[in-house]
C-alpha cells in the first residue's frame, strides 16, 4: 500500500488537505482505512522530558525552540518506525512533517515506507502560514493548535529545499498552491494526486 507525504511550513494547510484527499478517495470508492500521522507528539515527548532544556528552549510568547540540531534527526527517524508498524494493506497512511531540510528528513525513511509512495508538497506564503498558525493556536485545541512562534517560523522554516528534493528521493512529486480560502480551486489542485493514487488503489475515475 503507498503512503501519501504531506510536507510543508507550518500553517500551510496539511491537515485541510488531508481531509480534501480524504473525501476525494472516498467518492472514488475507497473503503480501507485512512490515518495521519505527525511528528509533533514525539517532539512534545521531548520536550516534556527535557525538564532541564538541554535540547530545547522557550519563547517568552509561547512556542518552543529546537536547541539540539540532532532532535530533527531524531523525530524522522521515530516517524519512520511509527509508518513501518501502520503498513497494512487495508490503510492508506498520510505522513505529515515541516522541515526547513527536506532531503536530510528523507535519508531516514525506510525503502518500505517509501515504496510506491507519493510526496505532496503545500505550498502558501511564509507570511499567510504564521497568520494561521497563530490563529489556530488561539482558536482551536488538540495537538493541531500548537503554536510555531514567529521566531522559530523565521529561523527554520522560512526557506526550505522542497525545489531540490526530487534530485534525492525517488517518489512521485506534486506541489499545490495553498494560499486563499477558494477551497474549490484546492480541490481541483489536488485531483492529480486523487488521480495517481486511485491507479495504484485500483479505484474508479
Amino acid at each position: 500500500m503507498p503512503n501519501v507525504f504531506l510536507i510543508g511550513r507550518p500553517g500551510c494547510g496539511k491537515s485541510i488537505v488531508y481531509k480534501l484527499l480524504a473525501e476525494q478517495l472516498r467518492s472514488r470508492g475507497y473503503r480501507g482505512e485512512l490515518m495521519r500521522v505527525d511528528d509533533f507528539p514525539i517532539l512534545k515527548r521531548i520536550f516534556e522530558q527535557d525538564v532541564e532544556q538541554k535540547r530545547h528552549r522557550r519563547f517568552p510568547g509561547g512556542g518552543m525552540k529546537i536547541t539540539d540540531d540532532k532532535i530533527w534527526d531524531d523525530l524522522s527517524m521515530a516517524l519512520n518506525e511509527q509508518a513501518l508498524k501502520l503498513q497494512s494493506p487495508n490503510r492508506l497512511l498520510f505522513i505529515e512533517f515541516s522541515r526547513d531540510s527536506y532531503a536530510r528528513a528523507f535519508r531516514h525513511f525506510s525503502p518500505d515506507v517509501m515504496r510506491d509512495s507519493v510526496i505532496l508538497y503545500i505550498d502558501a506564503p511564509f507570511d499567510l502560514c504564521w497568520e494561521r498558525n497563530a490563529r489556530r493556536a488561539r482558536e482551536e485545541k488538540g495537538l493541531d493548535a500548537h503554536l510555531v512562534s514567529r521566531e522559530e517560523m523565521e529561523l527554520t522554516y522560512l526557506h526550505d529545499d522542497h525545489e531540490e528534493l526530487k534530485k534525492y528521493v525517488k517518489m512521485s512529486m506534486f506541489m499545490v498552491r495553498n494560499d486563499s480560502d477558494d477551497l474549490k480551486g484546492l480541490q481541483a489542485e489536488l485531483g492529480k494526486v486523487v488521480d495517481k493514487l486511485s491507479g495504484w488503489l485500483k479505484l474508479s475515475s
